[in-house]
């Protein structure tokens, strides 16, 4: 198994709050999240952010429009059939984020989560 160095500025989170991740073309769930960016869980339908896009996330009862993302990594997972349902995973960081959406994010961590990631 190759060692990975984890590379991340931020503490991660687990979202107390329901979260999720919206584009023009699929959505997926918060599975833990940063001042950096977060992970997503979503049915593979190829990757539902493009290496560069903005979206829509909606933070428990806090929704921020056009937020700038980066995709890091994803991870596809295998199909056991031709009927079978993929859930795969993808990591991103945020880019050039306006004063706000840092704001609402830094809130949402603050006030929302479990615990360390």
């Amino acid at each position: 198994m190759m060692n990975q160095v984890d590379q991340r500025k931020h503490q991660r989170y687990i979202p107390s709050a329901k979260t999720f991740v919206y584009t023009a073309d699929s959505f997926g769930r918060i599975l833990d999240i940063s001042a950096g960016g977060f992970s997503l869980q979503y049915i593979d339908v190829e990757s539902p952010i493009k290496k560069k896009e903005y979206v829509d996330m909606l933070l428990g009862n806090l929704s921020l429009a056009k937020v700038p993302v980066t995709v890091v990594w994803n991870n596809h997972s295998s199909a056991l059939g031709k009927d079978s349902v993929i859930m795969s995973k993808v990591g991103v960081k945020f880019a050039d984020l306006t004063n706000q959406q840092r704001d609402m994010i830094a809130f949402f961590l603050a006030q929302y989560n479990t615990g360390n990631a």
